[in-house]
Order: structure tokens, then C-alpha cells, then sequence
């Protein structure tokens, strides 16, 4: 990570993208980069082959040679950045392909962070050199709050203008939340416009964004003094939702005797996943030894293709209907679940239990069909932090969003119970694959693993997700990952499917195990905030007569956190860490 200056803009760049413009200690823009998404939507990367630097005090010049990879392999690029002494950063890109391919996306794009702009007002530029008044949205939008732009501007808390042009093609904004990044991002080309779209031999792209400041005061205000790293506890205890583990209905995963130990940990039930066209009645009888075995309840999530699939596979569990504690329902043809789905468990079902629809994909698609809320019992939407980007710091900043995902959420359920599940780090499919067969992985593994499941990094990040989503107080239940394996908490008994790229020992407990053991006997969190969430984070357990302490060090060297709220003394946190302090007795104010 390179760490520029550009006048009174401080800013990171790092592989190809620039990250973090910031003035003073107010972040004004998130990112600039270049992205290729492919006729499946999936973003394939660039291969930097050159980058030439010449870096002063207070300004820099860059100019990168890329190469497209996959489809867009034969597409060659040259990439301009300059920041100047005055403000001013440019960053733009010339482009041409040796061979003609297919893209849904080719070009550049901006994020804005949420964080300072929810609900404020900004300036939008048209192609036509008029401004027109909007507002960044409050509430998380379904569909594309800005089209047809040229630029857009805001001002900062100085009072500054911050003022960002767009050229070679026309851009528009969506709200990247509905996907739980924590940026409003401005892309190329309009989503109304046809795609695939076909990009020529030897036809040349050329685009650029340019960002400026104006007026306001010269320099940044006082307030921008570093504090440290302190956690803000607060006194008002807030529910836990009841956590849960996910359940592959693939015969490995059902075998009993892989649940060992599995007893010690702080979670409350299983949702078994199963595919209609393929799921048996043995697989819930399976399901139900473990939970048993556990002493916890089962869920099923069902996914089918119309509503008598729905009918037949209830009907064939027969008497295990009585020992199922919850039912999922969604379609394997549409993103949100029919009514008729809905409607056909509750005519065959002799049980009690609630049936839950929704979807089982992002919360995108309850937002865009908020009518779907109505038709269930209680409400569901998955997430994962990687519809997007994938880098370490996109992810940490994208456990905030989850507490905004499930207030909106509350508003769509009406006042019905809201289920989060399940929670994963990768995408567990694509479901908008046009030709899933040519949606291959970018790493060694599969698209839906992700190396980072078995180190502390998905550790602190689940808790610092579980923290979000319990602050919101508008969520009954999550579940997150698989019980075992690549995707689970703990490996196989018989070792890792891939052991060079994710080199697992058998029966191995990820780091991830102890922070789901550590929720056993606790039933309530208290908020906290952090002065430096990028940097480390709290978790804060507390159960009638003490608390626990989850703290996560995001970063690669030694930090020291204070805190306030509650009598504890500042600690060391080691780099790359989560550290578990339990407080007994504790006295918090």
C-alpha cells in the first residue's frame, strides 16, 4: 500500500486502485478503479505488468501497462493517476483489445463512503453541463438514485466542495448497501442499456474521473486530532440473536460421528439445506440425529421448483414434520419466494411451526420486491461481503452495513420476525450467471471458498458481523458459514479436499470455532464503537454477572486500545489477532 499526498489529500493506492482520499480526517471518496465484469457478472481482474512512480511531497504521477484476464485476456491497458499540489487528482485509462469478447461492464468506477453522506445533500452534473439538487439516500435504495451523470459533487464538513467529473461515457449511482458494501458507487455503462455488449477489435475506450476541492476554509479543523485507539462501551444491553450453523445436506457432512465437541459451542440450531430434485427423507433423518445429539433445533431451508415440489417433499416426511422447528421456502426460479410456495407448505403441513420466505440471496432482492414480505411467516435474506470486492479492508468496512441492511429489512417485515442466513464470507453461487459453466473461479479454490476461512481474519470478522447485526435489535436469527469443511467451522475428519491451497489438518478447528464457543451462556451485547474500526474493534458479550471482551487487531502491527464505559485497563493487542478478556464481576457505567 503506497501512501500519497496530494496538496491537502492524503490517499493510498494499491494495486491498480486508489483508496481512501481523505482531507483532514474526513474521508471523501472510498475508491477509484478500473473493473471488468464478464457476461455473468463476475468481476474479473487486471494483471499489472509495469508501473513507472514519481512521487514528490505533495504530488505524484503514475503510469501503469494492465492486461484484462479471462475473457477480456487480449485487452491491453494504459492507466493514468496524477495528484497535484493543488487538490486535484486525476485518474484515467486508454484501452484497446487484440481480439473481440463480450462484457457486461468494462470502465471506470467511483465510491463514495456512506458514512459521512447518508441523508446529505449533493449537486448532480448532467452530460449537458446542467446541476440539478438530489440527496445521497438515508434509506437503502433499491434501484439507481442518480442517472445520466457527468459529475457530482457534495460538500465537506469544512466546507469545502468536493467535485468529481466523469468522462468518456455516461455514469449513474447505486446504493452498494443493498449488496452490504458500505459505499454508494458511480459505474459506466447504464444499466438500461443492452448487455452483453460486444467489444471490437482494435476499438479504443478511453475514460477518466477527475477530483477536485473548492472554496471553504484552507486547511482542516482541529477536530482532526488523533485520539488512539479507545472503545466507546455503552450501559443499554441489547439481545443476541439466536446464532446457528449452517448444514450441507451432502452425505459428509451428515455423517454423526464428524460432531464431536461440537456440544461446546454457543449456538442454538442447524438449517439444513436441500434441493428438492435431489434431497431424500434420510437426509432429515440424519439432520435430526445431530441436533439431537447436540441438544439444539433443526431448520430446513427448501429450495424448489414450483409449489407442488413443495407439497410432495412435505408430505413424504410424514411424522418428522412434528420434530422440524422451522421451514425455509424459496425458488429455484425466482430470487424472492411466491406466495403460492407459502401456500402450499401450510396445506399439507400438520405442524405448528412458522414457514419463512423471502430470499435466499441479497437482500437486494427483498428490497426491490418488498411485497414478498407479506406472503410468510417470518422474513430472510442472506449475506456475504464479497458481491463486489474482496480485499481485507472492503470486508472489515462492510460489517457496519449489516446493521443498516437489517433496520431496513425491519421496516419491509412489517413487524414479522427477520431471519439473516446464511452468512457467508464468499458468494455461495451466482445466481446472475447467464452461463454458469464458463463462471470460473479467480483463485485455485472454488468461487465460494475463500483461504481466509481458516485464520483469525474470518474470526474477528464474524464477530464484528454479529455485533452489527445485534445492534440493529431487528434480527431473531442468523446463521452463518457450514458446521464442516472449507466453508465450515471446523475440517473433515478426513482432511482438506485441497490441501496446497487450503492446507488444513484433519478435524482442524478454525479460528472461528472459539469465538462461536465463546458465545455459550451469553445472551446480550453491549454496543460499542470504536474510534478506529478499521483498525481494532470490540465484540462486548455480557451475561448477568460478567462480561466478555472480543477485541480484534485488523491490523499488521501491535496496537494499544483504551477504553470507556467500562474498568478496563488499555491493552496490547498483538497484530492480526483477536484477543478474549473476560471481565467477571465487571462494573460498567
Amino acid at each position: 500500500m503506497k501512501k500519497l499526498t496530494a496538496g491537502p489529500l492524503t490517499l493510498d493506492y494499491s494495486e491498480g486502485s486508489l483508496w481512501n482520499i481523505s482531507y483532514g480526517s474526513e474521508e471523501v471518496i472510498r475508491r477509484i478503479y478500473l473493473v471488468f465484469q464478464d457476461i455473468n457478472w463476475t468481476s474479473r481482474p487486471f494483471t499489472i505488468k509495469n508501473e513507472e512512480w514519481q512521487i514528490n511531497e505533495k504530488s505524484f504521477t503514475a503510469k501503469l501497462q494492465m492486461q484484462g484476464t479471462q475473457d477480456a485476456k487480449d485487452f491491453s491497458v494504459e492507466l493514468f493517476i496524477t495528484g497535484s499540489e493543488s487538490g486535484e487528482i486525476n485518474y484515467g485509462f486508454i484501452g484497446s483489445s487484440a481480439t473481440p469478447f463480450l462484457r457486461n461492464r468494462l470502465g471506470l468506477c467511483l465510491l463514495h463512503p456512506v458514512a459521512n453522506l447518508a441523508g446529505r445533500s449533493c449537486e448532480l452534473l448532467r452530460p449537458d453541463g446542467s446541476i440539478e439538487k438530489s440527496i445521497f439516500p438515508k434509506n437503502i435504495s433499491p434501484d439507481q438514485p442518480f442517472l445520466n451523470l457527468a459529475g457530482i459533487s457534495h460538500k465537506l464538513s469544512s466546507g469545502k466542495t468536493a467535485r468529481v467529473k466523469f468522462e468518456g461515457e455516461v455514469f449513474e449511482t447505486e446504493d452498494h448497501r443493498n449488496w452490504s458494501d458500505a459505499s454508494y458507487k458511480t459505474y459506466c455503462t447504464p444499466i438500461s442499456l443492452p448487455f452483453p455488449f460486444q467489444v471490437e477489435t482494435g476499438s479504443r475506450i478511453e475514460q477518466s474521473i477527475k477530483f477536485s476541492l473548492h472554496g471553504g476554509l484552507d486547511e482542516s479543523s482541529e477536530s482532526d486530532q488523533v485520539i488512539g485507539n479507545l472503545i466507546s462501551v455503552s450501559n443499554k444491553p441489547i439481545p443476541l440473536p439466536e446464532v446457528g450453523l449452517g448444514l450441507n445436506s451432502i452425505a459428509e457432512h451428515l455423517e454423526l460421528s464428524e460432531y464431536s465437541e461440537f456440544e461446546e459451542l454457543g449456538i442454538q440450531h442447524l438449517r439444513l439445506s436441500l434441493n428438492v430434485s435431489s434431497a431424500k427423507k434420510s437426509d432429515v433423518v440424519k439432520a435430526l440425529d445431530i441436533t439431537m445429539k447436540l441438544g439444539i433445533k433443526l431448520d430446513i431451508s427448501l429450495t424448489a421448483e414450483n409449489p407442488d415440489q413443495v407439497r410432495d417433499f412435505l408430505g413424504t416426511l410424514g411424522e418428522l414434520n412434528q420434530e422440524i422447528n422451522q421451514f425455509f421456502l424459496f425458488s429455484s426460479k425466482d430470487k424472492t419466494t411466491p406466495a403460492e410456495f407459502i401456500n402450499a407448505a401450510r396445506e399439507v403441513s400438520s405442524n405448528n411451526y412458522e414457514i419463512a420466505g423471502g430470499t435466499d440471496l441479497y437482500f437486494t432482492e427483498l428490497n426491490r420486491d418488498q411485497q414478498c414480505a407479506e406472503f410468510g411467516d417470518q422474513v430472510n435474506f442472506s449475506i456475504n461481503p464479497q458481491v463486489h470486492s474482496f480485499d481485507d479492508r472492503t470486508l472489515i468496512q462492510n460489517t457496519t452495513t449489516q446493521k443498516t441492511i437489517a433496520l431496513n429489512a425491519s421496516k419491509i417485515a412489517a413487524g414479522k420476525l427477520i431471519n439473516v442466513g446464511p452468512i457467508t464470507l464468499r458468494p455461495r453461487y451466482n445466481p446472475n450467471a447467464t452461463q454458469p459453466d464458463k463462471d470460473v473461479s479467480n483463485t485455485p479454490l472454488p468461487s465460494s471458498v475463500d483461504a481466509r476461512q481458516r485464520t483469525w481474519f474470518a474470526e474477528g470478522w464474524t464477530a464484528m458481523s454479529l455485533r452489527s447485526i445485534a445492534e440493529s435489535s431487528a434480527v431473531s436469527k442468523v446463521t452463518y458459514f457450514e458446521t464442516l469443511g472449507w466453508r465450515g467451522i471446523k475440517e473433515f475428519s478426513t482432511g482438506s479436499k485441497d490441501p496446497i491451497n487450503f492446507p488444513s489438518a484433519p478435524g482442524e478447528k478454525f479460528p472461528v470455532w472459539k469465538l462461536i464457543s465463546a458465545l455459550k451462556s451469553f445472551t446480550q451485547i453491549l454496543p460499542t464503537d470504536s474510534s478506529t474500526p478499521e483498525t481494532v474493534d470490540c465484540l462486548m458479550l455480557r451475561s448477568e454477572r460478567s462480561l466478555k471482551a472480543i477485541l480484534v487487531n485488523f491490523s499488521t502491527i501491535e496496537q494499544e486500545v483504551r477504553f470507556n464505559g467500562v474498568e478496563l485497563a488499555p491493552q496490547k493487542l498483538k497484530p492480526e489477532s483477536v484477543t478474549y478478556l473476560d471481565i467477571k464481576g465487571a462494573e460498567y457505567v
